[in-house]
């Protein structure tokens, strides 16, 4: 695999940073459809056929909490977790560019420092005990 310059990461690191600036809304967690019983005894869920219902789960101290959302939003809560899917995969974009500038500067930086140190040695007189 060829390797990048320093200066292609950073454009890249650029490019990915430019996509964060045009964040829509976004909500961690995830939707689900769920058979839910309503409680009233006179319904046909009292029987056994339950009502569908959409929840975003989302883990909080480790434990997954619960948010009923009602069914005109749900179209617009997925799409706010889809974006907050994009963001994550984008952080951890620009991340990894990162990761990748910073081992590319040390081994630009170590290799111009050998060049320099055997240049040195050629051109200075032999030392002799």
């Amino acid at each position: 695999m060829k390797q990048e310059s320093i200066n292609t990461l950073r454009t890249r690191r650029a490019a990915k940073l430019c996509e964060l600036a045009s964040v829509g809304p976004f909500i961690g967690g995830s939707l689900a459809r769920v058979k839910v019983r309503c409680g009233n005894p006179n319904c046909r869920c009292a029987s056994g056929e339950r009502h569908e219902a959409t929840i975003l789960v989302k883990k909080v101290k480790g434990k997954s909490v619960t948010v009923h959302v009602p069914r005109d939003l749900a179209e617009e809560v997925q799409a706010w977790t889809k974006e907050q899917k994009r963001i994550k995969s984008l952080m951890k974009a620009v991340s990894d560019l990162g990761e990748q500038i910073i081992r590319m500067h040390v081994k630009t930086v170590r290799a111009t420092a050998a060049r320099t140190k055997k240049i040195e040695s050629l051109s200075s007189p032999a030392s002799s005990d």
